[in-house]
């Protein structure tokens, strides 16, 4: 017993220092001087980055990113693969942020330097591949995201397979690039392939998956398959309270949408009852 406590003790000291070390990190204070110390920083500096990011708190993960990426350029330079993965992750934030221009900049940086010191066909370099793809859909470059995402779907076929979770993904992608398009028979074909591989390698209600079902539901709507929009929405939403809580901010839009879909029905009894069963709306 008194075992137990002193490793519990022990756990509880590790985790201040180490909650300690990102504070020092964070507001600048901690020892930078050698090179060892540097490096140290600049990592706590980018996994507070990522913590932000997950958070939903995306102006605080781009000043982590921000410094992160200074101080690996300084320590490993601007080649690094560790500065490459800073520089991926604040272009991801940028695009998240809608600052489409500089997220650009860092997915180019990124690409390049990838390519260059791991390869073509690396995985990393081929989720820079993908990030561009998704920001050019984001700017309305539509021609170029669709042939990124093509030659992506065959790169990715080729390296990992045809199951594995990338590939599916940029199925789903496509099918995003497809939709913007107007290219809505296309664009169902690829959403279908994308959620048979989700529902098998990722199961029904993970929220992958859910993002597939719920794009489904939009371009129902778009080929006014009202029955169906119905279902993939009713779904979704179903799945998202499950997987991720009832409280979850992705359940927002799906009822947004359930609820114009009944309206422009002129179902306002369901409208109604979605209102009573949800009991907050």
């Amino acid at each position: 017993m008194e075992a137990a406590s002193s490793i519990s003790a022990l756990s509880d000291l590790w985790l201040t220092v180490g909650l300690i070390a990102i504070w020092w990190a964070y507001v600048g204070l901690f020892p930078t001087t050698a090179m060892g110390s540097s490096l140290s920083t600049s990592t706590d500096l980018h996994n507070l980055g990522n913590l932000y990011r997950d958070q939903g708190r995306m102006l605080e993960a781009e000043k982590m990113y921000i410094r992160a990426l200074a101080q690996r350029e300084k320590a490993r330079g601007v080649d690094h693969t560790s500065t490459l993965d800073t520089v991926n992750s604040l272009g991801v934030i940028y695009c998240k942020r809608g600052k489409l221009d500089e997220a650009e900049q860092m997915y180019l940086r990124a690409l390049a330097g990838r390519e260059k010191s791991l390869g073509a066909d690396h995985l990393c370099t081929l989720e820079t591949v993908s990030n561009l793809g998704i920001l050019y859909c984001f700017q309305g470059k539509l021609d170029k995201s669709e042939e990124v995402f093509k030659e992506l779907l065959a790169r990715r076929k080729d390296k990992l397979g045809a199951d594995h979770i990338s590939t599916i993904d940029t199925l789903h992608n496509l099918g995003n690039v497809y939709c913007a398009q107007g290219r809505l028979d296309e664009a169902q074909q690829m959403y279908m392939r994308a959620l048979a591989g989700k529902e098998e390698r990722l199961g029904a209600n993970h929220a992958s998956t859910l993002d597939t079902v719920f794009n489904l539901g939009n371009l129902y709507r778009s080929q006014d398959k009202l029955d169906e929009a119905e279902q993939m929405y009713r779904r979704a939403l179903a799945g998202t309270e499950k997987s991720l809580g009832s409280d979850h901010p992705s359940k927002v839009e799906i009822v947004d949408n359930l609820m114009n879909l009944y309206c422009s029905q002129g179902r306002l009894d369901k409208a109604r009852e979605l209102q009573i069963e949800l009991g907050r709306m």
